[in-house]
């Protein structure tokens, strides 16, 4: 019998949006309801859709993420095309109200594993950019408060914000795992910091946080979030025995249990 403690991993660092709850649908949904507002009052969706996307990229400089500078981005579009009637400013209105208090829909699996690491002994917090108050009002409402130690929210995701983390819970990288959706703000960073980085894939992550990984040979892919134990276990950081105790085990990044062979 091994003498190794059941949890070796020091930190695991979560991302908020798409990776622990749905995001990017409501975004979607918003741009939608804008599209067939602006084809109400005249202008083609296939004409506003470029124009809203590149203002969206211009403005991040500046204004950096988020529900409000997006939706003063679609203001702007709107402005620009006409002096807009009043039942279009109160439609616009309502697409900000329903952005900005859509309901928090935990993705698959995220409570069901959370609880089995937080049983095995894993400390995890959250780490997700934007601006404060939406983004502290989403993990406020998510039904996570109870199994992570913390909510860390920048205005954006570099290498010296996951340093400044790593160095203020005196975790050691390689002892730190960071799960994101975003190749830009969560894989790539978590790599050059030395991070293990597990790339969570999902459909609708917005163009602007795609980009090619700098080290694609440490990124561990999943598709779901109970493939996430699977991965740990690989890296050595849990013993499948702890954690899939009465669980019959946990599905590795193949879809398949740990210690299945073919």
């Amino acid at each position: 019998m091994s003498d190794k403690p059941s949890c070796r991993i020091e930190l695991l660092v979560l991302d908020g949006d798409d990776t622990l709850w749905e995001s990017a649908v409501y975004f979607q949904r918003a741009e939608n309801d804008f599209l067939r507002l602006m084809e109400a009052l005249g202008h083609p969706a296939s004409e506003v859709r470029p124009r809203i996307h590149r203002m969206d990229l211009l403005r991040l400089s500046s204004t950096g993420y988020g529900a409000v500078p997006y939706m003063q981005t679609l203001r702007e579009v709107m402005t620009e095309h006409n002096d807009p009637p009043s039942w279009a400013l109160r439609a616009m209105d309502s697409i900000e109200r329903n952005l900005l208090e859509h309901p928090v829909i935990l993705l698959p699996s995220v409570l069901s594993v959370l609880k089995g690491l937080h049983r095995i002994g894993v400390n995890f917090i959250v780490y997700t950019m934007g601006e404060f108050e939406h983004q502290h009002s989403k993990f406020q409402r998510s039904g996570l408060t109870d199994l992570v130690s913390e909510c860390h929210i920048p205005p954006r995701k570099t290498e010296d914000e996951l340093r400044s983390l790593l160095m203020h819970h005196e975790a050691s990288s390689s002892r730190t795992v960071l799960v994101g959706n975003s190749p830009k703000s969560d894989i790539n960073p978590a790599l050059a910091v030395g991070v293990n980085a597990v790339h969570l894939q999902r459909p609708g992550t917005w163009a602007a946080e795609m980009e090619d990984y700098i080290h694609p040979d440490r990124v561990h892919r999943i598709s779901g979030f109970d493939e996430l134990p699977g991965v740990l276990h690989a890296l050595e950081l849990i013993d499948s025995s702890a954690y899939g105790e009465g669980s019959g085990g946990f599905l590795s990044s193949r879809g398949r249990e740990v210690g299945e062979t073919r």
